[in-house]
């Protein structure tokens, strides 16, 4: 399932990834979505909704913005993996 979220996460950024001229293959798992400017606040929570629907799961905000990596795609696919297991 990890390589699926990569995966859709790429798809999604790509036409920002292509804008603002940013490889997607050094995207590693510390890369912030939000702090490197690639996607705001709003912009991150309708990423997140677009995956819950598609992985037909729920993530545990709070959890992750307790541990401070909700933001990179590490962060992330684990918190997805977490919801999908949970």
């Amino acid at each position: 399932m990890v390589s699926e979220i990569r995966q859709s996460l790429s798809q999604v950024l790509q036409p920002k990834l292509d804008r603002l001229g940013i490889d997607p293959g050094g995207l590693g798992d510390h890369f912030d979505l939000v702090k490197s400017g690639l996607v705001n606040s709003l912009e991150f929570v309708e990423l997140v909704a677009s995956l819950e629907k598609k992985f037909q799961c729920e993530i545990d905000f709070e959890e992750g913005l307790e541990k401070g990596n909700l933001t990179t795609i590490g962060g992330l696919i684990n918190a997805f993996e977490n919801g999908k297991n949970g």
